[in-house]
């Protein structure tokens, strides 16, 4: 049976791809499907399907060759279905340069800052966090001889292991776990593009960062307002 062919007519007009910060070339992209269509629209940086690439996702569908072309049709009328209702999120895209939504901690004796941001992960009360070189003003990945740990600041006052002061914390030993994986080694991914490794942390989470002949650095992941104003005890009783 002959090859169908793909093109599909594009569903949107070229545009340039949005280079990354560590350079490359530009290039005219299209989309040849509505999901890629809404997710350019979202994400600069997002590169969609090329009609090879569609072909082998349309027959991983379910499609054969005679049913290309009907099985896309059906495909982005159920995309369309899907953003009228509740859209799609997106999670874990590393900000743009001057996204006011930032959050960042200088990291002391080094060029790198933590950065947070939302990163879609609002619904379950975390936000995302990278490595961001201050210098080059480009995102880093997890840096030689770094690691993250949750904090120690939840333990009690007087117990074992009790988290010092921040200025104090490298006179207290540490035993060291299990640090906190990045998305991408959770993944098993062997090898990370740089700059693009992330982790997703709980939103108000003390941390822990650890570094090779440095004190151990303590930061609080920043909290966004609760939406409930909940009663608040008071010592004493009413009749005080």
């Amino acid at each position: 049976m002959p090859r169908q062919s793909l093109p599909i007519t594009p569903v949107s007009s070229p545009h340039p791809h949005t280079p990354s910060p560590r350079g490359g070339n530009a290039q005219a992209l299209v989309a040849l499907c509505k999901l890629d269509e809404h997710m350019m629209r979202l994400i600069p940086s997002w590169k969609p399907l090329d009609a090879e690439g569609l072909r082998q996702f349309l027959f991983l569908s379910g499609a054969t060759e005679d049913t290309l072309e009907s099985t896309l049709q059906a495909y982005n009328q159920s995309v369309e279905l899907k953003m009228r209702r509740e859209g799609v999120r997106v999670i874990g895209v590393k900000p743009q340069p001057g996204d006011p939504n930032v959050y960042t901690i200088p990291i002391p004796n080094s060029p790198y800052c933590l950065r947070m941001w939302t990163g879609g992960m609002d619904y379950w009360g975390q936000f995302c966090l990278d490595f961001f070189d201050t210098e080059r003003k480009v995102p880093v990945n997890l840096p030689a001889g770094y690691a993250l740990y949750p904090g120690l600041s939840s333990v009690p006052p007087g117990a074992v292991g009790h988290a010092l002061p921040p200025e104090r914390a490298h006179l207290q030993p540490v035993e060291e776990g299990e640090p906190l994986h990045s998305w991408e080694r959770n993944m098993g991914m062997a090898s990370i593009p740089e700059g693009e490794e992330k982790w997703s942390i709980p939103e108000g989470m003390h941390l822990m960062l650890r570094r090779r002949g440095l004190p151990d650095f303590m930061f609080q992941m920043p909290a966004r307002r609760a939406p409930v104003v909940f009663a608040q005890p008071r010592m004493g009783y009413p009749y005080y």
